[in-house]
């Protein structure tokens, strides 16, 4: 997965050629002098190898990575969902390990051998690297799986969310950026009134309504 995020955060800017170069040395963890060094022929040849970066990765995802399970999103808390909705309203590539990090957990069991999913007690960043070394085809169908999810929950709770920012919409006008950061002020300030209103104004329940089910803890 490490290449595919390198790969993602290239850009086109200084010319196809330079972008294809850069795309080569990643794929083949080669320096740019080889390719340089390259016959024309012999470069357009590797180039045409590399036409599959235009199309997205498999759909499909693993609901398991080695002692990890992907936790339904039906059973996300609303402190869980709202960092979800941070994650995603910002570049959700840019943040794939943290997306990842939060929604595969460990289990254990209960003494009635019942599963039980890890709280959301830990920080995404201390596991970021973990997901690395995994194949991009084991986890990409997260993405539209969650944004399929999250669509349907946006029907009901419109107000409380923000539109996506897709991988591929980058802001360069300055004023897209104020506005988006705006937003995302106004999405921030939006999620504490309504946790604020749900534990009456009284902060000692502040944590206890984060834990709680996003289904069931919002109003429709």
């Amino acid at each position: 997965m490490s290449q595919f995020l390198e790969l993602n955060r290239l850009s086109s800017e200084d010319g196809l050629f330079n972008y294809k170069i850069d795309v080569l040395c990643i794929l083949t963890d080669k320096d740019v002098s080889y390719f340089e060094e390259l016959e024309l022929n012999e470069l357009s040849e590797l180039t045409k190898q590399i036409k599959w970066l235009q199309s997205d990765p498999s759909r499909r995802y693993k609901s398991k990575l080695d002692n990890y399970v992907l936790k339904p999103f039906s059973k996300l808390t609303l402190g869980e969902f709202i960092d979800l909705e941070h994650y995603f309203s910002n570049n959700y590539l840019d943040h794939f390990c943290h997306i990842l990090a939060l929604l595969y957990r460990r289990t254990s069991k209960n003494v009635y051998g019942d599963d039980i999913i890890e709280p959301y007690e830990y920080s995404p960043r201390d596991r970021l690297d973990w997901y690395l070394d995994y194949p991009i085809t084991d986890v990409y169908g997260l993405i539209p799986e969650y944004l399929k999810y999250r669509e349907n929950f946006t029907n009901t709770y419109t107000n409380l969310l923000v539109d996506v920012v897709p991988d591929d919409e980058v802001l360069d006008d300055a004023d897209e950026i104020k506005e988006q950061k705006r937003e995302q002020e106004k999405q921030k300030f939006a999620w504490e009134s309504t946790i604020m209103a749900l534990c009456n104004d009284d902060l000692s329940k502040f944590n206890s309504i984060l834990d709680m089910s996003v289904v069931l803890v919002l109003p429709k």
